[in-house]
């Protein structure tokens, strides 16, 4: 289970891979819905090939903290994603680099 603000990776049935901040998860509805905030993908620079996260949506205010929903039915599975894409997806949507932040992480 996650808590509120937790990192959490998304696989989703199209085949994209999220990296969000975890919002809620809603149950009691016949449409469980989960809540994430600032989603991304990550992606390659087609200038240098190394990693980058951009956002999932492009039409999403990136400022904003408010919630994007995603239905059950079209998340295959989620996971806490490792340190270095955790600490890379603080800096990118907070501009806050973690004091052991290594951004240069590996797929």
């Amino acid at each position: 289970n996650y808590k509120k603000n937790d990192i959490v990776g998304i696989k989703l049935s199209t085949g994209e891979e999220v990296v969000a901040r975890f919002d809620k998860f809603d149950s009691a509805t016949n449409q469980k819905t989960l809540y994430i905030v600032k989603p991304t993908v990550l992606t390659l620079n087609p200038q240098n090939g190394q990693a980058m996260l951009i956002p999932w949506l492009m039409s999403i205010d990136t400022t904003s903290s408010d919630p994007i929903t995603i239905k059950k039915e079209h998340i295959l599975t989620t996971n806490k994603p490792n340190k270095s894409l955790a600490d890379a997806y603080l800096q990118s949507t907070t501009g806050i680099a973690p004091a052991s932040a290594n951004t240069n992480f590996q797929l």
